[in-house]
């Protein structure tokens, strides 16, 4: 069954700020992102987890979007009357008020932290599964353990364990929601001038 209204604009303009998103985090992963060993990531390994972090953090958006939209039927009106207009007239037709414009900062500020959280989380869940220790065949003397480098030894060091990138998907985050900001005003410009 289709829907009745298919925001494609919407649909659009989200493909559009996931590319941006990618593209500029994955610069930023490429330049500060390192691997348990210390050594700096591929290009190819930065885009990887740009696309996947960025991928579960709009999922994750969206689905808590449409939860809201879900909880409003069964809160008072009074509560949630003026974020959700100010939602839906932002996300479907790119319009806002001076009014709704106070309420479409806070959630940029709250979506910035909870989607840094959820990027952050992301990263570890990705480095704990690439990285999971597989089991030795046989137990080696210590000069073979020298000369040969195993699975194990790409493993993570449970010593810097605390090493945990932070600071790299922090930069990353601001990085790309300064881009997506700048393109936003830029689109809500083009969109007044348009009409006047």
């Amino acid at each position: 069954m289709l829907p009745e209204v298919l925001p494609l604009r919407a649909m659009i303009l989200q493909c559009l700020l996931l590319m941006v998103a990618v593209a500029v985090e994955a610069s930023v992963f490429f330049r500060m992102l390192r691997t348990p060993n210390n050594q700096p990531i591929s290009p190819k390994q930065s885009v990887q987890y740009a696309l996947s972090m960025n991928l579960l953090s709009t999922v994750l958006g969206w689905f808590t979007i449409f939860t809201f939209f879900e909880l409003t039927a069964i809160l008072p009106a009074q509560l949630t009357g003026g974020v959700e207009t100010a939602l839906l007239n932002f996300l479907f037709f790119n319009r806002y008020t001076n009014q709704s414009l106070s309420i479409l900062i806070l959630l940029g500020f709250l979506t910035f932290f909870a989607s840094f959280i959820v990027k952050q989380v992301g990263l570890w869940a990705l480095r704990w599964l690439l990285q999971s220790e597989f089991p030795q065949i046989a137990e080696e003397t210590e000069p073979e353990r020298e000369k040969s480098q195993t699975i194990r030894d790409l493993r993570k060091d449970p010593r810097r364990e605390g090493q945990l990138n932070i600071a790299a998907v922090l930069f990353a985050n601001a990085w790309s929601y300064s881009a997506i900001l700048l393109i936003l005003l830029l689109l809500t410009q083009l969109s007044r001038g348009g009409r006047g």
